[in-house]
């Protein structure tokens, strides 16, 4: 049964990055939110240029500095995953926001990693004034991801393909 909500991806002040519609399918513990997003199914504004059909499972931390989207090709297969480095999450009705700090590590299949956009943290951060305290949840962030890639855990313990498994066999036959 679809459970409706909004993601909003908000850069440092506020700014709305993006809205994207999906459903909640998964509420870890009260650390995490696990949402489907299908791009078939779900808008998200502004629609992206190079927006990929497919589907995403978005992790969105609630205590700690990390929002992870992994994102499957229409037939369920692992594309990639992005980590962003965020302040946590929060729910408000039917919308979770959070707040986007610039640096990513990015996972492709085989679980090969790489952190990305250093020097994008870096202008922003002097751009926008982060404080030190968001300077140091951005790298908290950014090592609790890579820490979690290396030793397979949530969510990168099999949960986003068991997840999107579940959602695509509920379907029936393709």
């Amino acid at each position: 049964m679809p459970n409706p909500v909004v993601v909003r991806k908000l850069k440092y002040g506020g700014a709305v990055r993006y809205e994207w519609e999906g459903d909640l399918v998964d509420a870890r513990g009260g650390d995490w939110l696990v949402v489907l997003h299908d791009a078939e199914r779900h808008r998200k504004l502004p629609p992206d240029a190079d927006e990929t059909p497919g589907f995403g499972i978005h992790c969105i931390g609630l205590t700690g500095p990390l929002t992870v989207l992994h994102w499957f090709d229409p037939l369920g297969r692992f594309v990639d995953a992005k980590c962003d480095a965020a302040l946590p999450g929060r729910l408000s009705g039917r919308t979770i926001d959070f707040v986007d700090l610039d640096l990513d590590v990015i996972v492709l299949p085989g679980g090969h990693h790489y952190v990305r956009d250093r020097d994008v943290f870096e202008a922003r951060a002097t751009e926008l004034g982060y404080p030190p305290g968001v300077r140091r949840a951005a790298w908290c962030g950014i090592l609790r991801a890579l820490r979690m890639v290396r030793l397979g855990r949530f969510p990168f313990d099999g949960t986003a393909e068991a997840i999107l498994g579940r959602e695509l066999a509920a379907r029936g036959p393709l």
